[in-house]
């Protein structure tokens, strides 16, 4: 069961890494970030996951090869983000409450569309949503500061590469959900 959790969590990580990487570039310090990210980060994954468990009783194979899809999706909008560079980061703002709230939602869009698979998998929610919540302050955190102390083509080639990995790792999961059920049913 550890190994699940850290599967659904470390992409979110690596997602997180990349755009906090950014953030630093632009001369962000880390506690905003870090804990507007953590709130949205831990509250997103609750929509999907409400729905899942409403879901799966009744379609179980088919909302976990569904969650596995809608991974293989956020994989390819990781991978898009990250061969973008730095556009995103470009687009977040501190400035007002309203910038604030739009800025954390869209960083955590993809604990939006992670909750369904997460729901789905039955792992333990509370134990996922702390883990989320505690890797995405770490992370964003650590990716501002290190985003303000090195070189910005060293910076900017260090969160696309989190951002691709964090693709990958997404696509992995989702396979990993279809391919388990299929072989398994």
């Amino acid at each position: 069961m550890l190994l699940k959790i850290i599967a659904f969590v470390l992409p979110l990580g690596l997602d997180t890494f990349a755009l906090a990487i950014a953030l630093g570039l632009r001369g962000f310090r880390p506690l905003r970030p870090a804990v507007i990210f953590s709130i949205f980060e831990g509250v997103m994954p609750l929509f999907g996951i409400a729905l899942a468990q409403e879901v799966s009783p009744r379609f179980e194979t088919a909302a976990v090869v569904a969650g596995g899809v809608i991974l293989l999706g956020v994989a390819v909008h990781a991978i898009r983000g990250a061969l973008r560079g730095e556009e995103e980061a470009k687009q977040v703002s501190f400035r007002s409450l309203r910038s604030t709230f739009i800025a954390g939602f869209a960083i955590s869009t993809d604990e939006l569309a992670s909750g369904f698979p997460l729901g789905a998998s039955k792992l333990p929610v509370g134990i996922v949503l702390t883990a989320i919540v505690v890797q995405t302050f770490v992370f964003a955190a650590l990716g501002v500061t290190i985003g303000n102390r090195v070189r910005s083509d060293m910076a900017l080639s260090a969160s696309r590469y989190a951002g691709i990995a964090a693709g990958v790792a997404f696509a992995l999961v989702g396979l990993w959900l279809i391919v388990g059920r299929m072989i398994v049913q």
